[in-house]
C-alpha cells in the first residue's frame, strides 16, 4: 500500500516537473529562435510568458470544471494536450504558430499545474502534506532548470522542433501511466450549472484566497523574468549558448532548495508569514546586487546573488500552495482556489517579462530588472502583512 501511494505521488509531480520543462524549453532556445523566426526582444519576452495566457484567461473556470468532470480525468486531458501542443512543432514557422502553439501548451500547462496540488490534498495526511507541497513547490525551478541545463546540449545533435517532439512524447507517455495508476478520484456528486457558478462566486468573494494570489503573482512574475532572460544576458557578456544554459540552469534548480526547505520548515511550525517575508526581502536585496550600475561587483558575485535570489525564492511558492489548501472557503473549492492563485500569477506571468523587456530595450539598462523587483516584492510584502493580519493563519 505505501509503495502504490508513493508511485502514485511520484506520477502526480513528476507531472508538473514535466509541465515546467515545457516552459524552459522555449527559454534554453531562444537564441536559435530569434535568428530562425526574427524574434525581437519584447516578443521573446511575449513568447516566454504566453504559456500563461490560458491560466490569465481560464483558471479559475477550469478549476471548477476539474472539480466536476474529476481531477484524475482533467490532470490527464492536460499531459495530452500539452504533449499533442509540443509535437505540434513541426508546423511552428513563423512568430504566429509558436504563440498559438504557446498557448495550446499553456491549456495543458494549466490543467495540470490545477489538479495536481488538489489530487495531492485528496490523497496526503495531513501530517505529511507539507512536505509533499515541498516537493510539488519545486516544479517550476527544478523543470525550467532541466530544461536549461539539457536541451542546449541535445541542441548540438538534434533541432529544436525534434527535442520539442520528444518533450510531447513523454508528456503522452506520462498521461498513460497516470490514467493506470491513480485511484479513482470522487467528482463533485449531483453537480449543476447553478451549483457550478455559486462556486466561483464563493471563491472570488473570498479575500485571503484573492490576496495570495497577488502575493504569488509578485513572486512568480518577477522569478520568471530574472531566469527568462539571463541566457540572453549572458550571451551579451560574450558567453557561450552552451555555457549560459548551464549557468542559468542551475540558477533555476537552485529553487528548489528553498522550496524543500520550505516545506520542511512548515512542517516544524515556522510561521507561513515569516517564509514569506524573508523570500521578498532578500529577492529584492539580490537583484540590486546582480543588476544595478551602483555597484561594481565581478561576475562570480552577481552570478552568487541571482543563486541566493532564486533559492530563498523559493520559500514562497511552496508557503503560498500550502496555506492557499488551508483558506479555501470550503473543502469543494480547492481547484477554485488554486485556480484563482493561478490565474492572477498568469496574468503577472504573461504581462511583466515583456513590459521589462520593453523597459531594458528602451534604456539600454539591465538595471531595469532591479527596479521591477523592488516594486513587486514591496507590494508582496504589504499584502503579506495584510493577509496575516485580517486573517490569521491557524494549523
Amino acid at each position: 500500500m505505501a509503495l502504490a501511494s508513493l508511485k502514485t505521488n511520484f506520477c502526480i509531480i513528476f507531472a508538473g516537473y514535466l509541465a515546467a520543462i515545457h516552459v524552459g524549453k522555449l527559454s534554453a532556445g531562444l537564441p536559435i529562435l530569434q535568428q530562425e523566426i526574427g524574434l525581437s526582444l519584447t516578443q521573446a519576452g511575449l513568447a516566454l510568458s504566453l504559456v500563461q495566457a490560458a491560466g490569465m484567461c481560464f483558471a479559475l473556470s477550469l478549476g471548477g470544471l476539474s472539480q466536476y468532470f474529476g481531477l484524475k480525468r482533467c490532470l490527464t486531458l492536460g499531459l495530452v494536450i500539452l504533449g499533442c501542443a509540443s509535437m505540434g512543432s513541426l508546423w511552428i514557422n513563423d512568430l504566429y504558430s509558436l504563440f498559438i502553439f504557446r498557448f495550446i501548451e499553456g491549456i495543458g500547462f494549466l490543467f495540470i499545474t490545477l489538479c495536481a496540488p488538489a489530487l495531492l490534498k485528496q490523497l496526503s495526511t495531513p501530517e505529511s502534506l507539507n512536505l509533499k507541497m515541498g516537493l510539488w513547490g519545486s516544479y517550476m525551478g527544478l523543470g525550467v532548470g532541466l530544461a536549461l541545463l539539457f536541451i542546449p546540449f541535445l541542441l548540438e545533435f538534434w533541432s529544436w522542433q525534434q527535442i520539442w517532439n520528444m518533450l510531447g512524447l513523454s508528456c503522452l507517455l506520462l498521461a498513460a501511466v497516470v490514467y493506470l495508476q491513480l485511484p479513482p478520484i470522487n467528482k463533485i456528486q449531483n453537480s449543476s450549472f447553478p451549483l457550478f457558478i455559486k462556486l466561483l462566486r464563493t471563491t472570488l468573494s473570498h479575500p485571503p484566497v484573492l490576496i495570495l494570489a497577488l502575493i504569488f503573482a509578485c513572486y512568480t512574475s518577477q522569478w520568471l523574468t530574472v531566469i527568462g532572460f539571463l541566457p540572453i544576458l549572458y550571451l551579451d557578456e560574450q558567453i557561450s549558448l552552451k555555457v549560459a544554459g548551464t549557468l542559468t540552469a542551475l540558477v533555476s534548480v537552485s529553487n528548489i532548495l528553498g522550496t524543500f526547505a520550505s516545506g520542511f520548515l512548515l512542517h516544524r511550525g515556522l510561521a507561513p508569514a515569516r517564509l514569506i517575508s524573508i523570500g521578498f526581502i532578500l529577492m529584492v536585496m539580490m537583484c540590486w546586487l546582480a543588476f544595478s550600475t551602483y555597484f561594481n561587483l565581478s561576475f562570480g558575485l552577481k552570478y552568487l546573488a541571482i543563486m541566493v535570489f532564486s533559492i530563498l525564492g523559493g520559500f514562497i511558492p511552496t508557503t503560498i500552495f500550502a496555506i492557499s489548501l488551508h483558506y479555501a472557503p470550503q473543502p469543494n473549492a480547492t481547484a477554485t482556489s488554486i485556480g484563482l492563485v493561478l490565474q492572477v500569477s498568469a496574468f503577472a506571468q504573461l504581462t511583466v517579462p515583456p513590459l521589462t523587456a520593453a523597459l531594458i530595450s528602451y534604456t539600454q539598462l539591465w538595471s531595469m530588472i532591479a527596479w521591477v523587483s523592488t516594486i513587486l516584492s514591496v507590494l508582496g510584502l504589504i499584502l503579506t502583512i495584510q493577509l496575516f493580519q485580517r486573517y490569521p493563519y491557524k494549523i
